[in-house]
Order: structure tokens, then sequence, then C-alpha cells
């Protein structure tokens, strides 16, 4: 009989044992927190995808981000107005460790945040090389693990620019093409200077509102039609289908060499958009480079480049579809 209790016991541990993980699943050590969109992509890149606590409603709602974070669908949104408004109360509440911001926004009541120990990490935005820095300040901000993949990333995007770099040689400067990007509207767009005018750059196109506004500060902004039928752009990219759509098939814009040609492309989203503010700025220049000169980049196939990206960088195994809805986004 005291066999049997004991081995009753015993079983009546193991179950706690192996039952309390399961009902109590572990907080992150690490709290971090993000009202832009953009940087959830590059947190996760590194490693710290699991460790968000507050987010932007923007990246709640990006396709893969939630297929690759599923959790991401539970955790709040600490930002309004397009993340540019934080909610102080909500992210002291979460016991944020670490809130990671772009400098354009507004943070009341800091020191408020910084006696509850919360660390402020603000980052400058739209240039290629305050990325590049983003990725690194990011990685050591969050650990040994989380830098040495930074520092990963930013060989492949050396390479990367090395690659294009070497294949434009091939292309004399009188025939790269005129291109013009919508940003979220198709009367949308940037100049110089500016992420978008970088990519375009590396990517050997002219962007066609390059020197469109002189005197405004973030060199964005809305333009009219017939600026845009002027310069008559031989490629357009439209950073999502709807203005692709709508650009294809408006009147307006049937004298425009690109849509006469057949050349408006729907640009690439996986974790974020490829063109804004992520850590698939490595891959913008490099997909654009393909569409725009695809002699001179035979040999560079966008499917391969992607599985082997996302694999390296996020560890995922893309299926064939997924790799489509990446390229060919809805």
């Amino acid at each position: 009989m005291r066999h049997y209790l004991s081995a009753l016991c015993l079983l009546f541990v193991s179950i706690c044992a192996f039952s309390t993980p399961a009902e109590t699943p572990p907080e992150p050590a690490l709290r971090i927190a993000t009202p832009w969109p953009a940087q959830n992509a590059i947190i996760m890149m590194l490693g710290y995808g699991g460790n968000i606590i507050g987010t932007s409603r923007v990246a709640k709602q990006i396709p893969l981000f939630r297929q690759m974070l599923p959790q991401i669908d539970n955790v709040p949104v600490i930002g309004t107005t397009g993340g540019n408004e934080l909610n102080i109360e909500q992210i002291l509440s979460l016991r944020t460790d670490i809130l990671f911001i772009h400098d354009g926004i507004r943070v009341p009541q800091q020191e408020v945040l910084a006696q509850a120990g919360v660390r402020v990490l603000a980052f400058k935005a739209n240039s290629m090389d305050a990325l590049r820095e983003r990725v690194k300040l990011t990685g050591e901000a969050l650990g040994p693990d989380a830098a040495e993949k930074a520092a990963q990333y930013e060989r492949y995007f050396r390479d990367n620019i090395r690659r294009v770099q070497e294949r434009l040689k091939n292309v004399p400067a009188s025939a790269r093409l005129r291109v013009y990007h919508s940003m979220g509207n198709p009367l949308y767009t940037s100049g110089r200077p500016s992420l978008n005018q970088d990519w375009m750059d590396l990517a050997g196109a002219v962007n066609v509102a390059e020197n469109w506004f002189p005197a405004h500060s973030s060199a964005n902004g809305e333009v009219s039609s017939e600026q845009i039928i002027a310069v008559d752009p031989q490629v357009i990219i439209a950073m999502n289908r709807r203005d692709a759509e709508f650009i294809q098939q408006s009147p307006q814009w049937q004298s425009i060499d690109a849509v006469r040609n057949g050349r408006v492309y729907t640009n690439p989203r996986g974790m974020f958009w490829w063109c804004r503010e992520t850590s698939e700025e490595a891959l913008q220049f490099l997909w654009l480079a393909t569409v725009l000169y695809p002699d001179a980049f035979a040999d560079i196939d966008m499917r391969n480049e992607t599985a082997t990206f996302y694999q390296a960088f996020y560890g995922i195994t893309l299926t064939p579809q997924q790799i489509t809805d990446i390229l060919q986004p809805e």
C-alpha cells in the first residue's frame, strides 16, 4: 500500500509539472512596443517578434506577418493617427521595456516613461542609410543574438548592392528608364531626398519626380496627372494593386508610355511593403532592377531570391503560393 500511495503522489506531481507550462505560457522576458508598422518586421527578423506586446493597426493587417506571428492578433494597438501619437497609459500598463519609434512621433510625458524604466529609442527615417542604421541599432538594443543577425543582414544588403551595380554597368545612362512611383494614392509620390529616391537610385531608375519637391521638407506630396503625363514615365510602380488597376484603367492615364506598354507593376509586399522602411528593403532595389532591365539581370530569379531571403532572415520556408503572394500581392 505504501508503494502504491508513493506512486500516486509521484504521478500527481508529474501531471502538475507537465500541465503548468501549457496552461500558463511564459511571458516574454523583454517586452517590446512599437507603433511604427515597418519596425515590427525588423523586430521579427531579429528574432524578437514573440516579444512584441504593443503594435500598430497596420502591422496587424499584413497577411504574411499575421501568418508567421499569429499571436499578433491579440497584441493591442498602442498608437493613434497612424502611430504618430502614443497612448502612454497603455504603454505603461503593458509593462513595456523598450519602445521603438521614429523621430517624428510625438511622445507625451516622456519623464513618466523614463521613471517607469521604459527605454525609448527614436530613429531617423526616409533614407536607405537611416534604415540600415536602424536595423543595426535595433539589434544592439535587443541583445547579442539580434546584433549578430543585424550584422548578417548588413552583409547581405551590401552584397545585393554589389550584384546590382555589377550588372548595371551593362546599362548605359541613355538606356536608364523613367519611373514613377505612387504611394498609396495614384497621385502621391516622392522625390529627392527620400527612401524611395534611394532605392530607385540603387536600381538604376530615373525618378521622374526627383526634383518636384524642392521646398518640401519631406520631399513627398500630391501631384497632378498633368505633371505625370508631361514626363511620360516608361514604368510605373504602384504601392498597392488598387492603384495599379486604377492607373491601368483610367482614361486619363492611357497616353502614358508605361500604361500603353503594359509596364505598370504592383510593389511586392511580405512582412511589409518592400518599398517602405522594412528590412525587406534589401530586396526592393534588386527586384526593381530585374523589372527595369531584364536582359542585364537575366541570371537573377526573384522567386529564388525571395525564398532565400525569408529563409535566412526570418527562418521561414515559403510555399510557392506564398512567394507568388509576395511578388504579386492582392
